[in-house]
């Protein structure tokens, strides 16, 4: 039988970044300030902090002078941690802070890069979060060679499980004692189980993981192999394949490639939702689009997902995106969308029909 092992997940996971956004999103006002800070740590530390204190500077000029004092505490809060120094892999950082009744301070280290932004309001803005978790929800990768699975799941553009398949090594000893055709016969059926295994572990792991989104990657011969052998409902999550084979032991291009493929396929079951959002609003039905129609059915419970868009105005779509997350809604962020521009930059898919929940006595359906 093929050898597996198993190595270390990230600390960091889906999980916790919801549970993180929900506490952001239901964090009670106090009267002081809150200090939201991203940044893209791939730039040069010395830069970040100068561009954090020249906003800070006009931030606080722009404040209430009862509240200067309490965004002069959260100031040295972040610029304590924006001091700390981070592991190399951690290209983008989020940090909170609010003191007074209900203090604040979390700070959010990601694999995955943010762009840097400096916010100070009555509530942690949380967009680029939801914005984050949407871009880089999980996946799982399966990098093939004629000898190997690398099977890896990745959360936030890293990786948090990999599981490594192997054929069995038979060497030159069965070469000496079996004929050409048998040997042949033999590494075929090795190679029948090396995919019988993968297939078994994918499956695993997708169903254990809740994950539907599978990317093949290796030379076209070995992903072709693979993917025939996949049951019918796995070959309908395959959303792409690199056809690249690894370079030795180093995967990070091929890691990058699945991103970006990940990516595109993400951008495109936005497209989706968004066509689907036009025609439910063309024909009347299942749908609602604008600011003031999404707000009304998500607080009505009629709701079934938020579809917004980037470029909606910044108190809008922090409004809306955190009234969502309070409901447990699933968010698409999309960029860049004329059509949904067209809507007025946000829609809301819906369960059933408002003229039903104004029809009810009880308001309940």
């Amino acid at each position: 039988m093929p050898a597996t092992a198993a190595l270390p997940k990230s600390e960091k996971s889906m999980h916790q970044l919801r549970r993180h956004i929900s506490a952001l999103a239901t964090l009670p006002e106090n009267g002081a300030p809150v200090l939201s800070a991203y940044f893209d740590l791939r730039s040069p530390v010395e830069v970040l902090r100068a561009a954090f204190e020249t906003w800070s500077t006009v931030a606080r000029s722009a404040l209430p002078k009862a509240q200067r004092p309490r965004f002069d505490e959260s100031k040295s809060e972040v610029r304590a941690l924006l001091k700390q120094v981070w592991p190399e892999d951690i290209q983008g950082l989020a940090l909170f802070a609010r003191s007074g009744e209900h203090q604040l301070l979390m700070a959010l280290p990601f694999q995955a890069a943010l762009e840097t932004h400096f916010e100070v309001s009555a509530r942690p803005a949380i967009f680029p979060l939801i914005q984050l978790k949407d871009r880089f929800h999980r996946f799982v990768l399966v990098i093939c060679t004629e000898d190997t699975g690398r099977i890896m799941e990745l959360t936030l553009g890293a990786v948090t499980e990999e599981i490594l398949t192997t054929r069995p090594d038979h060497g030159s000893r069965l070469g000496r004692q079996l004929s050409r055709e048998h040997f042949h016969h033999r590494r075929e059926e090795d190679t029948r189980r090396l995919v019988r295994d993968q297939v078994h572990i994918i499956s695993n792991l997708m169903a254990r993981r809740g994950l539907n989104h599978l990317i093949l990657a290796g030379h076209p011969r070995h992903v072709s192999s693979l993917r025939e052998q996949l049951p019918k409902h796995l070959q309908a999550r395959v959303v792409g394949s690199v056809f690249h084979a690894p370079n030795g032991h180093d995967c990070s291009p091929l890691l990058e490639q699945a991103i970006d493929t990940f990516i595109e396929a993400e951008q495109e079951e936005s497209r989706s939702t968004v066509e689907r959002l036009h025609e439910q609003v063309c024909r009347q039905g299942l749908a609602v689009v604008g600011i003031h129609a999404c707000r009304e059915v998500i607080e009505a419970g009629a709701a079934s997902q938020l579809v917004i868009s980037e470029e909606l105005p910044h108190p809008d779509r922090e409004e809306l995106v955190r009234l969502a997350t309070l409901h447990d809604l699933p968010i698409e962020v999309c960029e860049d969308d004329e059509l949904l521009q067209s809507h007025g930059g946000v829609g809301c898919l819906l369960r059933f029909r408002m003229e039903y929940f104004h029809a009810l006595p009880s308001g309940i359906p």
